[in-house]
């Protein structure tokens, strides 16, 4: 699979590597339909917000064997909700929220630097997902993400037990990225190799992890926040 990522004429150093101020993520629910999600965004202080269908650029799905799965979309007034073919292994999203400039009087509005009189700084915002809906053999398989989380252990997860995860960026090993459940948090950080520990909870689990460069002689922002969500259950 392949997935956009906007390339940056000049990026400095990593200026986060800790979790992002009012982080917003966004994910899959199952919901009570056969092979049906329901696309969730928000999650900062637990609050879900609304969201332009178009925002949701790409969908995808396999199998056990890693072969597609199609998946219906029907785009809402305020929402996505999908529908694959047969049961999927794995799902994956690419939210692409905009640019978002910041005014001195703190509000900000979504376009570009250069677009908004005032405007003091702006942040070029993507989302990655993935929803591991059966632990099989494609849980611990990448995905070419530019920003990933690849499980590393064949066997599923039980509560209360360690889930190792590596963190992948443009698919090589990074270090020094938090990781959290839900929002915000630095309940983890990979290590030399990318890999993180967290204790699975019962039942639905979702992992934060992200990141934020600043940006370089470009007028529409001057910084990139990558932020990403896994979400896997874990039984008692």
């Amino acid at each position: 699979m392949s997935y956009p990522l906007r390339s940056l004429l000049a990026a400095t150093a990593l200026m986060l590597l800790s979790p992002l101020v009012s982080a917003h993520t966004v994910w899959l629910e199952s919901t009570d339909s056969a092979n049906g999600y329901a696309v969730r965004f928000g999650g900062h202080a637990g609050v879900l917000e609304d969201f332009p269908p178009a925002k949701l650029e790409q969908v995808s799905a396999i199998d056990a064997a890693g072969e597609p799965v199609a998946v219906a979309r029907e785009d809402l007034a305020a929402g996505v909700r999908l529908q694959t073919a047969e049961p999927a292994s794995v799902l994956t999203l690419y939210f692409n929220n905009g640019i978002w400039s910041r005014l001195p009087d703190g509000r900000s509005e979504n376009l570009p630097m250069d677009q908004v009189e005032g405007a003091e700084s702006a942040v070029n915002a993507v989302k990655y997902h993935k929803y591991i809906a059966r632990w099989d053999a494609q849980a611990t398989q990448p995905q070419g993400q530019p920003f990933e989380l690849l499980p590393l252990d064949a066997e599923a997860p039980a509560a209360g037990q360690p889930v190792r995860l590596k963190v992948l960026i443009d698919g090589q090993p990074a270090q020094g990225i938090a990781l959290a459940f839900g929002e915000e948090g630095d309940d983890a950080v990979s290590d030399a190799e990318g890999v993180a520990v967290l204790i699975a909870r019962s039942g639905v689990n979702r992992i934060w992890s992200g990141q934020r460069l600043a940006v370089a002689d470009n007028p529409a922002y001057t910084q990139l926040s990558t932020e990403y969500s896994l979400v896997f259950h874990a039984q008692d």
